[in-house]
């Protein structure tokens, strides 16, 4: 049986007809072409080349086999052009789901790490319900999905990456950082205009859960569906709301003030692959980046409170 090195020797002396030439093309010297080549022909038990002042003249069961080699030679090319784009991005794809509260500010902070590794990658982000993350993942319709809940499913693997915890935000541009709000402060503002959200969310169960082991109920005026959206509202001073750091955090500097509050519950940043799918080489280097955009978002929010 041939092996790889000597198809590749044989392909380089019938392209270039000389020892010499086949050891320039490979960079290996004339003696290991000239080994290789007389195994070859004792393995295949036939003359391949008849040497002629200085050259190698092919047989015909060289030519024979030559037209074999140069078919299995090309498809060797083929692979290694097609291991050297996947090494650099070049035509690949990675496609990811997220959470909107992390669509919208940190899973494009990581993208962009992944970006500068791999220049020519194509990347494509999905906004996701909560809902919708298992059929993502099982049906293959993406490797990875980034959000801020945890998933039960056999067929989901999770891995807490990191976490943000629940701020409150109202209207108007605070003069300095994030303000803290005391139990009384926190009790007022939950009696006030609340942009919300529904029981079965994330959010909604982090939030009731919170206020009411304070004795404090959460009644909504506005419902809506994702984070920015209430943060959006705030800022046109539809009332206030309680989010995610992470969504928060990206609306600093915007017509709204952010609140620490007491013994804030945490929200965690999660990503859930398929449990039999490993991640590619891609879909590493951004887990990798999210873990280190969750750490630099959580360094930024400190920062405010200074």
């Amino acid at each position: 049986m041939f092996t790889l090195r000597q198809i590749e020797v044989f392909n380089a002396v019938m392209e270039t007809g000389s020892v010499v030439g086949a050891a320039e093309m490979l960079n290996v010297s004339q003696p290991v072409v000239s080994r290789i080549l007389r195994h070859l022909e004792d393995q295949t038990k036939v003359p391949l080349f008849e040497r002629s002042k200085g050259r190698l003249q092919p047989t015909a069961h060289a030519a024979l086999i030559f037209s074999e080699v140069a078919t299995v030679f090309r498809n060797i090319r083929s692979l290694q052009e097609s291991m050297r784009r996947m090494a650099v991005g070049e035509d690949m794809i990675i496609r990811v789901g997220a959470s909107p509260s992390l669509a919208a500010n940190l899973v494009p902070r990581a993208m962009l790490r992944l970006r500068k590794r791999y220049p020519k990658l194509i990347m494509r982000l999905d906004v996701l319900s909560v809902s919708q993350v298992t059929d993502y993942l099982v049906f293959g319709e993406g490797e990875m999905v980034v959000g801020v809940y945890q998933q039960d499913h056999p067929s989901v693997s999770t891995q807490l990456l990191g976490s943000g915890e629940i701020v409150a935000v109202t209207h108007g541009k605070a003069e300095e950082g994030v303000r803290s709000l005391d139990e009384k402060g926190l009790a007022y503002l939950s009696s006030t205009d609340l942009i919300g959200f529904e029981s079965s969310t994330p959010h909604g169960r982090s939030i009731i859960g919170y206020l009411a082991n304070r004795g404090l109920r959460y009644e909504p005026t506005t419902i809506v569906r994702f984070a920015e959206t209430a943060c959006q509202m705030v800022d046109v001073g539809l009332g206030s709301a309680f989010v995610d750091s992470f969504t928060a955090a990206g609306f600093a500097g915007r017509n709204i003030s952010i609140h620490r509050l007491p013994q804030p519950p945490q929200m965690g940043v999660y990503v859930h692959t398929h449990i039999e799918r490993g991640l590619s080489s891609f879909g590493r280097v951004l887990r990798s980046s999210l873990t280190t955009e969750v750490e630099d978002s959580g360094k930024r929010f400190e920062a405010l409170l200074a």
